[in-house]
């Protein structure tokens, strides 16, 4: 079952930090862009990246924005400004806002779900689809989260030693970690 906004309101805090109840819609909580993005080093374009051997932070740029023209094909890594905090009993999903969607503009690619137990920023991962460059500002609202009830609370939420969870608590735009696939293929 989806939270209602007196749901998100009731939350509040708990839930996101921080919180404006301006910023809550019928069944959502609109989030911003924050300053912070990382830029695909162009000159990298061509290379091969196997998160078994590669750390692909090593080919981002990070940059403090104030507004950044996206141009068309181009994509980046940006987080929230809001820290989200998904208790135990919750999921969340993470999805665009239609005024940027109706500009071919996807704010996250695939990685849209927020498991129970997440604490931090959210990272999008940002694609100009479109045939126009589109600007992008520090604080505009850039996607909305929506929270659901589970039927029960999660054994092992995320962060939990079992899981091994990559991205708890992280701040600013993360690029993507390849230790769990590793992990995961000495196990077969």
């Amino acid at each position: 079952m989806n939270l209602s906004d007196r749901d998100i309101i009731a939350y509040g805090n708990q839930l996101i930090e921080p919180f404006d109840s301006t910023r809550v819609q019928p069944a959502s909580y609109d989030l911003s862009l924050s300053e912070k993005i990382l830029v695909p080093h162009t000159y990298v374009s061509n290379k091969t990246i196997d998160l078994r051997t590669t750390k692909p932070i090593d080919y981002m740029k990070q940059f403090i924005i104030d507004d950044w023209i996206l141009v068309p094909g181009a994509s980046i890594l940006a987080s929230t400004n809001e820290i989200i905090k998904c208790p135990n009993n919750l999921i969340a999903r993470v999805e665009g806002k239609s005024s940027i969607g109706r500009l071919f503009v996807c704010c996250h690619v695939s990685a849209g779900f927020v498991d129970p137990g997440f604490q931090g920023q959210i990272t999008l991962e940002i694609v100009n689809h479109g045939p126009w460059n589109v600007v992008l500002w520090k604080n505009m609202s850039i996607a909305q989260i929506n929270f659901a009830k589970l039927n029960t609370e999660c054994k092992n939420p995320y962060g939990s030693s079992e899981l091994g969870s990559h991205y708890q608590g992280q701040t600013g735009p993360t690029a993507a970690s390849g230790d769990r696939n590793k992990k995961e293929e000495e196990k077969i």
